[in-house]
């Protein structure tokens, strides 16, 4: 079924009101760390863990046949301050505890894997210090650093234990690696991307706390960070972060529905993780959210519970989390204008029973084309709009504004996450596979056709993005966990 932006725009507007449901409250003890804030320094900073060296510490003791609990770490995270002639500053170390005193008891492992660096070395900015949600500071130290990107051995599921039992989807994607591999070996070797060297995608609660906080103190450096759209056109906008809702506003009504879709968001949000990356010293690989995984209490999840390694609460006013002092500026719709407002959030447990891993499945292997892929995607009920209706309120729940929420961006990872596994399916014929119009020129959509971020990056053609191993001219090397 197909449904016109106008429709899904008011109702991604009207949110979980649109369902008549319970507003779930946020926080829960039981999905609260004791070490929530242990990466918060005494004068109220966050510090971002060195680029350089990271050390992810997961729980393998999660079994198939048990449901885990938002997984708990024990670790140790270097911290590396760098000044612009790329000399040490000052390093220091926050140790995470995360265990209470049922779980040293247990008999659990712990499984710990080194991120290795690249060889090569790229430029990029370090966030020495953010304020924490708490203080009523706005001050943000970036200072140059030649850092070495992240990457990973062997990205094979072993290597990374999940900290939720494997869904459906998972064990889809554990069992068709070896696509991966076979097409690698035949189509990426003596290239620049390989298995070897991709960034791999990890869902939220797979992250160590450190991680977690590095990726939200990058998203709150960015909202920091001054615009650059143009004033006249974009009045409202005050930070980086509100360049990039800009666009998505200014091309919701070309890049729905449409050819470009897919490629479209693919597109955008690697170029917001660059930015995290190059202006805020991000040196991990984008998160996902698994819908599944909290489908049965989102408010209560990792991501809602409000607490430090949250991405915020789950209703009304966002008061806690990372992004406690977080503003809105543009929006509801397509207004640009300077509309300062708190991030309100709406979530909604009945909407997440849309983007079940059983309907999940059901999309990525009953579509046998592109286009019955996206329009079963982008229906309602489906996995995008349920993803959108999930998270609700304002900017969230908006269509036009949707990437005001920091949440957006996981959610669309999850998004490309699930195109991504339909066409590691059948790489030889998907990854050219394009389907439905281009909205733009009311033709039938092209690996020709151009893709437009405005001021974020440059145009390029659709064909060029439906590789995340080598397309962009080289610049996608990813994978996802």
């Amino acid at each position: 079924m197909r449904v016109s932006i106008p429709v899904i725009g008011a109702l991604l507007l009207a949110g979980a009101d649109a369902r008549c449901v319970k507003v779930y409250p946020p926080g829960h003890p039981s999905h609260v760390p004791a070490s929530a804030s242990a990466a918060v320094t005494s004068s109220g900073s966050v510090v971002v863990p060195s680029p350089s060296a990271q050390t992810s510490a997961v729980s393998s003791s999660a079994s198939e046949s048990t449901p885990a609990a938002e997984p708990t770490t024990s670790t140790k995270a270097g911290v590396e301050i760098v000044s612009s002639s790329s000399a040490a500053v000052a390093s220091t170390t926050a140790a995470i505890s995360s265990q209470s005193a049922a779980e040293t008891t247990s008999a659990s492992a712990t499984a710990v894997t080194s991120v290795a660096a690249s060889s090569s070395a790229a430029t990029t900015n370090v966030v020495t210090s953010v304020p924490s949600p708490s203080s009523s500071s706005s001050s943000i130290v970036v200072v140059p650093s030649t850092a070495a990107s992240t990457t990973t051995k062997a990205p094979a599921a072993s290597n990374y234990p999940r900290a939720y039992p494997a869904d459906v989807v998972d064990k889809l994607r554990d069992s068709s690696f070896g696509k991966l591999e076979t097409y690698a070996a035949s189509s990426l070797a003596g290239g620049a991307c390989t298995l070897e060297n991709a960034s791999i995608r990890r869902e939220w609660s797979d992250l160590s706390a450190d991680e977690r906080i590095a990726y939200t103190t990058a998203v709150r450096c960015l909202q920091k960070l001054p615009a650059k759209s143009d004033a006249k056109e974009v009045p409202g906008a005050r930070s980086r972060f509100d360049d990039f809702m800009a666009v998505h506003m200014a091309k919701t009504p070309f890049v729905h529905n449409s050819a470009n879709f897919l490629a479209w968001h693919r597109y955008f949000l690697f170029t917001y993780e660059k930015a995290l990356k190059e202006e805020c010293g991000y040196a991990g690989a984008h998160p996902y959210w698994n819908w599944d995984r909290y489908a049965a209490d989102p408010a209560n999840s990792p991501l809602f519970n409000g607490n430090a390694t949250s991405m915020g609460m789950a209703s009304g006013c966002n008061t806690q989390g990372p992004f406690a002092d977080y503003q809105v500026n543009l929006g509801p719709g397509t207004s640009t204008r300077y509309n300062p407002r708190c991030l309100k959030r709406a979530v909604n447990r009945d909407a997440a029973q849309d983007c079940k891993a059983d309907r999940t499945l059901s999309l990525i292997t009953r579509s046998s084309s592109v286009s019955a892929f996206q329009d079963t995607m982008q229906g309602i009920p489906g996995v995008h709009v349920g993803g959108h209706f999930t998270i609700g309120g304002d900017p969230g729940g908006d269509i036009n504004a949707s990437p005001g929420d920091p949440m957006f961006y996981l959610h669309h990872a999850a998004v490309d996450r699930v195109w991504w596994l339909w066409q590691v399916q059948d790489l030889q014929s998907r990854l050219s596979a394009v389907g439905g119009k281009d909205l733009q020129t009311n033709r039938a959509g092209s690996v020709k056709d151009t893709v437009s971020l405005g001021l974020l990056n440059n145009d390029v053609e659709l064909g060029t993005l439906l590789n995340t191993l080598g397309g962009n001219g080289g610049e996608f090397c990813y994978i996802y966990m």
